[in-house]
């Protein structure tokens, strides 16, 4: 069954923290935002009959872009690390664990808090696929009859190319798995935990033709240096709420927002001009990858479109402290 509906995410752009630098594919931003269970899903838990070391194809919906290819589906597994090839090459590493997580064996089909869950979205006029990790923990933790482990954060991936982390409920009460300032160590069934060692959480993404081509974050969420190397360490964990974007550089301005509302364009399909609703609004609009292709103070009631290459278009306009956003198609 496939789950498609409308959310809306609300990020705190007046504490961003611009921890951003420039690679040569993607920027990485990492800011305070807000964490959203997902209420309609598919479980991965049930899908995989309750087997902790899960890996399943996932189709997307739509097609992805990512490093100059597109594609309408990604393999994942229960380490966090996904894949995008029939090979398997290495492209998704957001919030990798090579010790794999693992959710609770599932009594049943019905109440299943400790999951893996999926949806299909609709996300301000733009979809993407979620997958989320609930309630999980660590697999064959060495100190699992001591501490308990609750984990929740989600992988987002939009129509457009923007990946992003977001983070819920990390609580590792006290599991020594868990180091702030070293991130998660190893450990074996046999041996224990290896404080000599760590094994994630990695963040980072990788051409999956090209191993040197590739961005990561190294260090603190909010403290980070940028490198190529998707092995590097996530040191500490965020707070709830905070989110790591990973946007490609043909993507402009990214602001999915719950104060911003739907707007039906007319006329659409438009040859000359498109119709807005307040004169004297800040008109701007996209392309559908994101980029800004005009922005300007509308003057009278209608937009003049005729310039543009036909296609669909994006347009946010924004009057007073009301900001709609619609889509057009430029014939």
């Amino acid at each position: 069954m496939k789950v498609f509906y409308f959310i809306t995410a609300s990020y705190l752009f007046f504490s961003f923290q611009s921890i951003s630098a420039q690679s040569e594919e993607y920027v990485i931003e990492s800011f305070q935002g807000e964490y959203t269970e997902l209420t309609e899903y598919e479980s991965v838990a049930i899908l995989a009959l309750g087997n902790p070391l899960w890996e399943l194809t996932f189709d997307l919906d739509f097609e992805f872009p990512f490093y100059g290819d597109l594609y309408d589906r990604m393999i994942y597994n229960g380490e966090a690390y996904g894949m995008l090839t029939d090979d398997e090459d290495l492209a998704f590493f957001m919030m990798n664990f090579t010790r794999n997580y693992a959710y609770d064996v599932p009594e049943d089909t019905i109440d299943i808090a400790s999951d893996v869950r999926f949806a299909h979205m609709l996300s301000n006029n733009m979809q993407a696929f979620v997958l989320q990790f609930t309630d999980i923990g660590f697999f064959a933790d060495p100190s699992g009859d001591t501490y308990d482990v609750n984990m929740n954060f989600q992988l987002w991936f939009y129509e457009n190319g923007v990946i992003e982390v977001h983070f819920g409920d990390m609580d590792m009460d006290g599991n020594p798995i868990y180091k702030p300032g070293k991130g998660f160590y190893c450990y074996t069934s046999d041996n224990g935990i290896d404080t000599t060692e760590v094994c994630g959480p990695h963040m980072g993404i990788e051409n999956p033709y090209d191993e040197e081509d590739g961005i990561a974050l190294k260090g603190s969420y909010n403290d980070f240096e940028v490198t190529g190397q998707i092995y590097d360490i996530m040191t500490d964990l965020p707070p709830q709420g905070w989110i790591i974007r990973f946007k490609p550089n043909s993507v402009g301005i990214f602001e999915p927002d719950d104060r911003i509302n739907e707007v039906n364009i007319n006329p659409n399909p438009a040859c000359d001009y498109i119709h807005i609703p307040d004169t004297r609004s800040n008109v701007t609009i996209y392309d559908f990858s994101g980029k800004i292709i005009y922005e300007g103070i509308a003057t009278e009631s209608k937009v003049n479109v005729s310039s543009l290459t036909p296609g669909l278009y994006l347009i946010k306009i924004a009057s007073g402290s009301r900001t709609s956003i619609g889509k057009f198609f430029k014939l």
